[in-house]
């Protein structure tokens, strides 16, 4: 059969993105899932984003890492199906004034607001465990914080962003035992009073990527918890800028950024 797909990059947090709301492929197909993310033998990307119908939300999300495995939650996957859903298929918005999807994730329902010019804003809502393990068994940081945005992450301070050796050390902290199933390991550097510079290693990509829409809100809340409240943060990545817009109680928690679509096309499963 021919699987049609779009490629889509969120700030280089690049993704595989297919309608799948008549059920064309399976998530828990592993083999194709990797397969798809190979950037020698297949397309390539960051993960796979399914589009499927939902009950409860203008659609539904599933995120399959490059590791052929599925996982709850993907920031930048968010804003990226969220322009998929926008201006690939069409898909009717909430309109309050602006341009409103919902979206049913594995562990709650996120909602995003396309914007022009290629920038969606994914509303954040889950930030738990924030300080809930103790990180200074990792003694070689200046300070490092633990929070989960959907997904387990670990921030750490570090002199030079430019000379960390994000998969030889990431890789070591991912994989220590003080984490049940794993974490995503983050580095940053102060630029200015509201400016940072981020690198992450992630889970299930095994390495470092452009970018990190989950990452990016873990710095915002570790920012926030231990150096007093920031309204917004600008967190430059490899792949671009985002934004991270926060009321002081989180309940309004915003990850900003531009979205590409890179190109469409076909491929012989």
């Amino acid at each position: 059969m021919q699987l049609h797909f779009q490629k889509y990059s969120a700030t280089g947090n690049d993704f595989v993105v297919i309608d799948n709301r008549k059920r064309v492929m399976s998530a828990e197909n592993v083999d194709l899932c990797y397969w798809l993310c190979h950037r020698n033998r297949g397309v390539g990307g960051d993960g796979v984003l399914l589009l499927e119908e939902s009950k409860k939300a203008s659609f539904r999300m599933r995120y399959v890492n490059a590791d052929g495995r599925e996982v709850d939650m993907c920031g930048n996957g968010g804003r990226a199906i969220s322009h998929f859903a926008s201006h690939v298929l069409k898909i009717p918005f909430f309109d309050k004034g602006e341009k409103v999807y919902t979206i049913e994730t594995t562990n709650g329902v996120y909602s995003s607001i396309v914007k022009s010019q290629g920038e969606v804003w994914l509303r954040m809502v889950e930030v738990y465990d924030a300080g809930a393990i103790d990180l200074s068994i990792f003694s070689n940081f200046k300070k490092g914080f633990y929070v989960n945005t959907g997904v387990p992450h670990c921030v750490f301070e570090v002199n030079d962003i430019n000379t960390i050796d994000v998969f030889e050390v990431g890789r070591e902290i991912r994989n220590h035992p003080l984490f049940v199933g794993g974490c995503n390991v983050n580095f940053f550097e102060k630029r200015d009073d509201d400016w940072y510079a981020l690198r992450t290693y992630e889970r299930g990509v095994e390495g470092e990527t452009l970018s990190c829409g989950t990452g990016a809100t873990a710095l915002a809340i570790m920012l926030s918890e231990t150096q007093g409240y920031r309204e917004k943060i600008d967190i430059s990545t490899k792949g671009g800028a985002l934004s991270v817009i926060a009321s002081r109680d989180y309940k309004e928690l915003y990850l900003c950024g531009k979205v590409d679509k890179i190109f469409s096309g076909e491929v012989t499963i």
